[in-house]
């Protein structure tokens, strides 16, 4: 079959990111005979009119669309991407009559809602190499794809079902001449090299912890499936070969997790001499001084922690498996060994106080993290934890979780919380709040990655003079939401 696979993530802030799961999704298709191309629509200004000149020119018999985001999960400065989404399905529909199915992180939240409302022929929930591949075997063949793990389909009367039951998912790659590493070559990698300042690559899936808002367990799988270390850095030299030095991000839900698995790429980094560049998602647990100094030495530059909260009620409340002291212990084993630091934070899930609040933000000025990311409220995806609770607990309904985004802010705080996070975003200068702020302007991004600047710009903040520039961004007199059309939940 021809086979069009299209990227929709037109997001640029905070950088453009290589639509890599499509990727690998593209290679297995390939490796199955089917003739492959690609519609990427992150670039240019006219996009579905890009879109329309590939369809014409490809005449595809299916076309795969992948949605790696339903929307920005910023709070209230939200972006929903349903309407963008419909635009393309619809520009698909207006251009050919092929089969559509959709795909992705963000369409697996809800993949029956989004395959009734953007009006595609077939879904796969959860990872696509094995299930996608497994049903254009079936339409190319004029055969019921039955009960495919993941499938979502459409009746005949126009309703979709939900998705067949799952299986085990499939190991990760183990060797490149398998087919199974991504298709880089059919994306236009060096220009997110170019305009992202990084590129990117994946080392396992899955996650074992249980914080109650994540959905990476529901994505991936509870379990971690780890890729082969040699597999790994393979990969790693091959993409500074292929497309010269440049930064690294690998894409994990947490990178140093668990205990042996970043050591062990670390050390074979070291033991063929390679000149890297990279940075990582960590998770505070197990972070530890040799851990640190093994990453460091191994070219690690930046580390994002996923520390969520500086609070022990708090963290607590968030189904966290640590404490605040080995939130500080591991901000200062990393900073020791020489590297950066980001701190992502939520404000405003169940049972936040003031005081909660406030404990964290003292914690953030005495450690003097690099960066500190915080978000306003939590965003609430079916199926998780918290979810479940609020609606056990008659505090959310079903279907205030829908098609379009939806956060928790605890009530008692909801008006205090603003204000109180730009104070310290003005007093720190390293704070950023996507939710009530901008972190980036495009013209900005564009002017910093054109002077050469590459990695996760959040590391600029060790910078005074960055610092500087940051604060005026929150020296203004209004402290309130002040957002058009805010969606909150509070009962």
């Amino acid at each position: 079959m021809r086979v069009l696979l299209v990227s929709a993530n037109r997001e640029h802030i905070p950088d453009p990111i290589f639509p890599l799961g499509l990727a690998y999704v593209a290679a297995a298709t390939h490796q199955a005979g089917h003739d492959v191309a690609a519609a990427d629509l992150c670039f240019g200004r006219r996009p579905l009119e890009t879109l329309r000149r590939t369809i014409r020119t490809f005449r595809p018999d299916a076309v795969g669309l992948s949605l790696r985001n339903v929307d920005n999960a910023a709070w209230p400065r939200t972006t929903d991407y349903l309407d963008w989404h419909r635009q393309v399905v619809a520009t698909v529909r207006q251009s050919s009559d092929a089969v559509v199915i959709l795909g992705g992180s963000g369409f697996s939240i809800l993949p029956a809602e989004y395959l009734q409302a953007l009006g595609g022929d077939w879904g796969i929930r959860g990872e696509a190499e094995g299930g996608f591949v497994s049903l254009l075997a079936s339409l190319d063949n004029g055969l019921d794809p039955g009960q495919l793990p993941g499938l979502v389909r459409r009746e005949p009367d126009g309703s979709t079902a939900a998705p067949c039951p799952e299986t085990l998912q499939r190991p990760l790659s183990a060797r490149r001449d398998d087919g199974r590493w991504p298709d880089r070559q059919l994306f236009d990698y060096a220009r997110y090299i170019r305009r992202g300042g990084t590129g990117n690559l994946q080392t396992k899936r899955g996650c074992v912890f249980k914080c109650n808002y994540c959905t990476y367990p529901l994505l991936e799988g509870e379990r971690f499936r780890s890729r082969p270390t040699e597999d790994v850095v393979d990969e790693m030299e091959a993409l500074q070969q292929d497309y010269g030095p440049h930064p690294l991000f690998f894409v994990d839900s947490i990178l140093n997790f668990p205990r042996g698995h970043v050591e062990a790429i670390c050390e074979e980094v070291l033991h063929r001499g390679l000149q890297l560049r990279w940075s990582c998602y960590a998770t505070p647990v197990k972070l530890d001084r040799h851990q640190a100094r093994l990453m460091a030495r191994a070219g690690c530059e930046g580390v994002e922690l996923g520390s969520d909260a500086a609070d022990d009620g708090q963290l607590q409340r968030l189904d966290k498996s640590f404490g605040t002291d080995t939130v500080i212990a591991a901000n200062a084993h990393c900073l020791d060994a020489g590297l950066r630091v980001c701190h992502t934070l939520i404000f405003g899930a169940p049972g936040e106080t003031r005081a909660s609040i406030r404990n964290t933000c003292r914690v953030m000025r005495q450690i003097r993290p690099t960066a500190v990311v915080a978000m306003t409220g939590v965003r609430l995806y079916p199926g998780t934890a918290l979810s479940n609770r609020l609606i056990a607990a008659g505090r959310l309904r079903n279907s205030d979780i829908g098609l379009r985004p939806a956060f928790y802010i605890e009530p008692e705080i909801a008006g205090f919380l603003p204000g109180h996070l730009q104070q310290q975003a003005a007093e720190a200068g390293n704070w950023v709040l996507p939710g009530l702020e901008p972190p980036l302007l495009p013209v900005s991004q564009r002017v910093l990655r054109g002077l050469g600047v590459s990695g996760p710009l959040w590391r600029l903040l060790r910078y005074p003079a960055m610092r500087r520039i940051s604060r005026i961004k929150f020296r203004r007199p209004g402290t309130s939401w002040g957002i058009p059309n805010p969606r909150r939940i509070e009962r």
